[in-house]
This record gives structure tokens, C-alpha cells and sequence, in this order.
């Protein structure tokens, strides 16, 4: 079958891509108590497993887009995808929290090619103004993995295991790598005829230095850490504190997932309405008031999972405002870039996100009376951030009107 791009096929690979990175860190979530009994690990040792999945995820983001500025992006996601199932199934045989957390980095780096080469893709397919309507339905078919994975990695933790997970996410870039290998064409028609440094460094230079491509990429970071940092507290709150088992985890998380989900529903009603700028620089709202929820619970006292989930709920509808939104509008502009502005795009949200998972490791250990407090404590400047970084929209000329 052959992918021709704008076809249904197409999207669905956008779809398939975007979806295995986020895929292999929330299938991970639920079993993530089990891997520290099965490895004789601290908690704290756990969690650096998914920071160091992020930290491979954002350097990856590096030399994805480049390289397939250069070399085409059918030949560069072939290699990320094959490099992706070796060090997944590596994963599976670690056997120390050690061995882990270093083969962690690998799979990151491995999986940061979907995610870059996706957006890089759509940029390939899509005009300008296509975008942010395209982006918002990607990013809602994409969540159908994610909300999906925390149950099946909570039923396979159970059933087979912690390293089953790995199985899983193996398979699934295993007929992502043939899926490419058969069906899809070369779409970049801007290659250059060499990596020139100075020139790539000139071009994400001047990325930098745009107020509009900062005022998307910022938020989206930003946004990105409070959802991982939650990503990192919470299991050990709802399995090790309210006795919650990863099966149960699994189904719970599901409604967290569903707020991002709704979130990027709304945005598709949104599109066409209310202008892409506007809805990144209010959605920050949402993550703040979804803060300040789960404080008010901590401080009165309130030990439920409710009084955790639900903020998680609130403080996923806004991220899934923005992303769409923020990913169309730092990529669309610089079609003849398109891979280097997504690598810098999804460098601020795996490089923020696994920002946000530090922080909470570090003030978990530090401790409270009130469980959710720390969490509280680590990611309010993340929600502040989103409101500040928003700003940078302001007032700034309306995007070329690119068609190619």
C-alpha cells in the first residue's frame, strides 16, 4: 500500500508516529512501583527511567529534522524506527535499574524519530493554513494510543509482568518500520545538497530569536513538564500511598488522558473561531486553576484519588489546547526548515518535560505531610510559565501566508 501523502493512509501514519513516544512513556507508568521491587530499586531511581527516556527524547529532537533536511525523511525515520525496536527490546532484558536507566536514554533517542519526522511530514503534506485544523486532529487520533496504554501496560504488568510493556512498544515500531518500508515515498521537496553547520546554526538562530515561534514552542514546553511531572507523581501517590494496584492505576490515569483528549476536541470546535494565538495565551488558566485545586485538597487534608485525578483532568484539557495550536504554529512558518523547527519544537517539550519529572523526584525526597504538595510545589512555576511565555503572542504580526 502506498502512502500518498494527504491520503487517509497518510494521516494515519502521522497518527502512528506521533503516538510511540508518548505510547512507551504511559504504558511504562503503571508498572514503574514493579520494575523498583523487580530491580531492587528506590523509587527515586524509578523515576530517573522516565527522566532519561525524556532527556533522550530531547536530544534526539536535535539531529532528526537536520538529518532529514538533508537526506530526505524517509531514509532518516527508517533508521530512528530500527534503532527504536533495538533498544526497546534491549529495555526488556535489562537487568538492573542501572542498566535501565542508561538503556532508557537510547530508547529516547530512538523514539524522538516519530515524533520529529511526523510533525516534519505534515509539514511536507499540508499548507500554512491547513495546520493548526490538521494538527488538532492528529493530536486527538493520537490520544487514542496514549489513554489506551496505561490500561494494557497495567493489565500486562499483572498478567506478565513489567518487561511485557516493552514487548508491546517492540512490536509496535516493528510494523511502524515496515509500514515506512513499504509504503511511504520521499515528500521533502527542499533538500539540501549538504549539512552546512553555520548555515543550520543561522537558520535556528534566527527560530530563536522570532517572538512568534518562541510564544508557541515556550508554552508547549512548559505545558509539557507540568503533564510529566504529573506523569511521575502520581502513580506512587494512587499505588504506594492509596493502595491502588497498576491494573486499577491503569483505568483511573484513563481519565486524566480523556481531559487531554477533550481538550484537543474543544480545540478542533475552536479552529476557525477563535484564532490559534488566542487560545495558547488563555489556556494557561486551566493549568493554573488545576494547581491551585489540588492544593486547596492537600492543605484541607483530602487523601483520595479524586482529590489527585481530578486536577490531572483539568491540567490535561489545557494542555491539549495548546499543543496542536502551539506544534502548527512554530513549525508552519519555516516550510524550507520544517525538520529543524520541529526538532527545536519537540526539544522544548521533552527537554522541559523531563525538567518536570526532576523536579518532582527532588521535592518528593524532600518530602510533606500533605502528599500532593510537592507536586503542587515543583510545577507551579511550569503553569506560570505558560501564562508568561503566552504573552510573546501578543501584539505580533500575523504569520506569513505560506501555501507550500
Amino acid at each position: 500500500m502506498t502512502l500518498t501523502p494527504r491520503s487517509a493512509a497518510y494521516i494515519a501514519l502521522l497518527v502512528a508516529l506521533g503516538s510511540f513516544g508518548p505510547l512507551t512513556m504511559s504504558i511504562y507508568t503503571p508498572v514503574m512501583p514493579s520494575v523498583g521491587h523487580d530491580l531492587v530499586a528506590t523509587p527515586d531511581n524509578v523515576k530517573l527511567t522516565l527522566t532519561t527516556y525524556m532527556l533522550g527524547f530531547a536530544v534526539g529532537q536535535l539531529f532528526y529534522g537536520p538529518l532529514s533536511d538533508r537526506y530526505g525523511r524517509r531514509p532518516v525515520l527508517l533508521g530512528g524506527l530500527f534503532f527504536f525496536t533495538l533498544t526497546t527490546l534491549a529495555c526488556s532484558f535489562a537487568p538492573s535499574i542501572a542498566g535501565l536507566i542508561g538503556l532508557r536514554i537510547l530508547q529516547g533517542l530512538g523514539a524522538a524519530s516519530g515524533a520529529v519526522l511526523g510533525r516534519a511530514l505534515t509539514r511536507d503534506a499540508y499548507t500554512f493554513k491547513e495546520m493548526p485544523l490538521v494538527m488538532s486532529w492528529i493530536s486527538l487520533g493520537q490520544n487514542i494510543a496514549p489513554s489506551l496504554a496505561p490500561l494494557i501496560g497495567g493489565f500486562l504488568g499483572e498478567w506478565l509482568g513489567w518487561r511485557a510493556t516493552f514487548w508491546f512498544v517492540g512490536a509496535f515500531g516493528t510494523s511502524l518500520f515496515v509500514i515506512v518500508l513499504l509504503g511511504l515515498g520521499e515528500t521533502n521537496k527542499y533538500r539540501s545538497e549538504r549539512i552546512d553547520l553555520s548555515s543550520l546554526l543561522r537558520g535556528s538562530g534566527e527560530m530563536l530569536r522570532d517572538r512568534r515561534f518562541l510564544g508557541h514552542i515556550l508554552p508547549l514546553g512548559f505545558a509539557f513538564a507540568l503533564n510529566f511531572g504529573m506523569l511521575a507523581g502520581v502513580p506512587f501517590i494512587l499505588q504506594e500511598t492509596l493502595g491502588f494496584s497498576p491494573k486499577e492505576f491503569g483505568m483511573i490515569v484513563l481519565l486524566s488522558v480523556g481531559g487531554f483528549t477533550l481538550g484537543t476536541f474543544v480545540n478542533n470546535r475552536l479552529v476557525g473561531r477563535v484564532s490559534p494565538t488566542s487560545i495558547i495565551i488563555h489556556s494557561g488558566w486551566f493549568h493554573v486553576a488545576a494547581l491551585v485545586w489540588m492544593a486547596a485538597m492537600a492543605l484541607s487534608d483530602v487523601v483520595t484519588w479524586w482529590a489527585i485525578v481530578g486536577p490531572h483532568v483539568v491540567l490535561s484539557f489545557g494542555t491539549g489546547l495548546i499543543v496542536a495550536n502551539a506544534n502548527a504554529g512554530a513549525v508552519g512558518a519555516y516550510p524550507k526548515l520544517a525538520g529543524t523547527a520541529s526538532s527545536l519544537a519537540g526539544l522544548a517539550q521533552m527537554g522541559m518535560g523531563a525538567m518536570g519529572t526532576v523536579t518532582v523526584a527532588v521535592l518528593t525526597v524532600i518530602g510533606s505531610r500533605y502528599i500532593a504538595m510537592p507536586l503542587v510545589i515543583g510545577l507551579a512555576p511550569f503553569a506560570l510559565g505558560i501564562l508568561l511565555s503566552g504573552r510573546l503572542l501578543r501584539g505580533t504580526p500575523r504569520p506569513p501566508k505560506i501555501d507550500s
